[in-house]
C-alpha cells in the first residue's frame, strides 16, 4: 500500500492527537507541536518550520488555533495572528508546493438566529472577534488554492489538555451540591475520534474541497449535555453530590462577555452524499467516553 504523508500542526492538542491515531496505521506522519511551529512566529519562521519538517507531505492538516473566545475579543490582534495571519503563511506554502491543506474551522461563524441546521451554503455573520477571525481564516484558506479544505467543528471534546466539558461536568457533580449549566444554547456535542475517522476518507481527495460541515447526529443545550455525562458517571457508579443539573442562560453566564451564538446545529448532509455514511448520534461516543476516561479518575478502587 502507498503509505501518504501527513503532516499535522498542532499534533498534541485534543483534535490533533485523535488525527494521528486514525491515519498512524497507513500513513506517515509528521507531528508538529507548538515548539516546532508557534502559530505566533513570523511569516518567514512558519515557512522554515514547514520546510524543515513538511517539504515532502502529501496533506497538511492545521488543528491548532486560537480558541479562548474571551481573550480573542480583549486582543484582537492575536486572534488575527493565530487564526489568520499564520494560516495564510501555511496557505500559501503549501500552494506554492502544490500540497494540500486542510483547515478547522468553529461554528462562531453563524450568527445563531437559525432554529434549522446549518448549511454550508448559508451565510456567516460571526458575533465575536473570535468568530470573525475563524470566517477570515476559512477566506484565507480556500482563496489559496481550490483543493483545500475548510471543516467546521462544534462542541469539541475527547482525549487531551486542558480537559473537556464532560470532564467539568462530572468534576462539579462530584464536588459541588448544585451544578447549573448554560439552557439557551443548542449545539452537536462532537468526540474528537468521530470527528477524525469522518475526514479520513475524504483526506486525500481533491474534490472535497470548500467548505465542510462534520459533528455527531443530533443536538441538546449545553444543560442536557451536562447532564447526560453526570447521568453517564452515575451508571459507571460515580459517587456525586448533585445528581440533576439546574438551567443556567447564557445572559447569566457571559453577561457582557463576549457574545457566543445560541443555536449551531450543523448539517451534515453534504458529508453524507459525498460519503455514504452518517456520523454517529452524539450520546454512542459521549457514554463511551465518560465510561472511558472520566469516571474512571473517580472510582474509589
Amino acid at each position: 500500500m502507498n503509505r501518504r504523508k501527513v503532516a499535522i500542526i498542532g499534533s498534541n492538542g485534543r483534535l490533533g492527537r485523535s488525527l494521528q491515531e486514525v491515519c498512524q496505521p497507513d500513513h506517515d506522519l509528521v507531528g508538529l507541536t507548538r515548539y516546532d511551529l508557534d502559530l505566533a512566529w513570523s511569516d518567514r519562521a512558519i515557512r522554515e518550520a514547514l520546510d524543515k519538517f513538511a517539504t515532502d507531505a502529501d496533506v497538511v492538516l492545521l488543528s491548532a488555533g486560537h480558541t479562548n473566545v474571551d481573550v480573542c475579543e480583549a486582543d484582537p490582534a492575536e486572534a488575527e495572528q493565530l487564526n489568520v495571519t499564520s494560516v495564510r503563511s501555511i496557505a500559501q506554502w503549501c500552494a506554492e508546493r502544490e500540497i494540500r491543506f486542510i483547515n478547522f474551522s468553529s461554528d462562531y461563524v453563524f450568527d445563531g438566529e437559525k432554529d434549522t441546521p446549518y448549511t454550508e451554503d448559508d451565510p456567516v455573520r460571526p458575533l465575536s472577534v473570535y468568530g470573525q477571525s475563524k470566517v477570515d481564516g476559512e477566506e484565507v484558506t480556500v482563496g489559496a488554492s481550490e483543493r483545500n479544505l475548510v471543516v467546521r467543528l462544534t462542541w469539541l471534546y475527547g482525549p487531551g489538555k486542558p480537559l473537556a466539558t464532560p470532564d467539568w461536568a462530572v468534576r462539579m457533580a462530584v464536588e459541588n451540591d448544585h451544578l447549573n449549566v448554560v439552557s439557551d444554547r443548542i449545539g452537536s456535542p462532537s468526540y474528537t475520534g468521530d470527528m477524525a475517522e469522518a475526514l479520513l476518507p475524504l483526506m486525500f481527495d481533491d474534490s472535497a474541497s470548500g467548505i465542510l460541515h462534520l459533528c455527531n447526529a443530533g443536538s441538546c443545550s449545553w444543560q442536557e449535555w451536562a447532564q447526560f455525562c453526570v447521568d453517564c458517571a452515575i451508571g459507571c457508579g460515580v459517587e456525586v453530590k448533585t445528581r440533576e443539573v439546574g438551567p443556567l442562560t447564557m445572559d447569566d453566564l457571559f453577561g457582557d462577555r463576549a457574545t457566543r451564538p445560541r443555536y449551531t446545529v450543523l448539517s451534515t448532509a453534504k458529508y453524507e452524499a459525498m460519503t455514504g455514511r452518517a456520523l454517529p448520534d452524539w450520546r454512542v461516543p459521549l457514554r463511551h467516553y465518560v465510561e472511558a476516561h472520566v469516571a474512571p479518575r473517580f472510582l474509589r478502587i
